[in-house]
């Protein structure tokens, strides 16, 4: 009886301690993401074009944590409502708005609007339909901004009209799918090996242009490129 007891309790003990882990893992990560957001607020006030390229990096790093967080089945709100929300917001929200360069009552004006409206989407924009999100998730539309920010070499009048209208995206009530890069098609796994090639060892302006181009592929063609494989898991 105290042996069935004893391994009862392990088998209880070893899905709570798998758990643990990775949460750990995931909030070290979230973690890491939003240093990498607080790094490209530092690039930003000394106008180099590193701040774009680490948002770049953790929009990579928010992939892997999506993926995790899906595939371990973990529903903490301790890591998803706090620390890797406040780390999205941080990265994906501050950090882009301040690509646009508040130098003006405009610039300033929309970068404002920028940051509440990744705010407003990370609290209120929930939604009930499986494996979808509403509203443009914020990683993409950080990505179209990082990477026009370098094709254009910081052209603040571009910046702000893609801002604009990434503004719209993410308050648009429609429905996006979960990529599941990581967890579906080989195809998507190929393009997320080659975003982190592309980072480490391409040029900037050919690195910016295979960002926005998979970005862009996400807003307009959601569910002819991304959305049929994570309908049919």
């Amino acid at each position: 009886g105290q042996g069935t007891s004893s391994f009862l309790s392990h088998a209880k003990c070893c899905p709570q301690r798998n758990e643990l882990y990775w949460k750990n893992v995931i909030n070290a990560l979230s973690l890491v993401n939003m240093v990498l957001g607080l790094f490209s607020i530092f690039c930003c006030f000394r106008k180099s074009h590193c701040a774009s390229w680490m948002i770049l990096v953790a929009s990579l790093v928010d992939i892997t944590i999506r993926t995790m967080t899906r595939h371990v089945s973990i529903c903490s709100r301790s890591v998803r409502a706090e620390l890797n929300d406040f780390s999205v917001f941080t990265t994906f929200g501050l950090a882009s708005a301040l690509l646009l360069g508040a130098n003006g009552l405009l610039n300033g004006l929309l970068t404002i609007i920028y940051v509440s409206a990744t705010s407003l989407r990370l609290c209120f924009y929930s939604t009930g339909v499986p494996l979808a999100y509403k509203g443009l998730p914020c990683p993409y539309a950080s990505c179209v901004l990082a990477s026009m920010s370098l094709l254009t070499k910081g052209n603040t009048f571009i910046l702000c009209c893609m801002a604009s209208l990434m503004v719209l995206f993410m308050m648009d009530q429609s429905y996006y799918p979960h990529d599941a890069i990581l967890e579906s098609d080989n195809w998507k796994k190929v393009v997320y090996v080659g975003g982190v090639i592309m980072l480490l060892f391409s040029p900037l302006s050919i690195m910016a242009f295979y960002y926005l181009m998979w970005s862009l592929s996400y807003i307009f063609l959601p569910e002819a490129l991304w959305g049929k494989a994570a309908c049919l898991r």
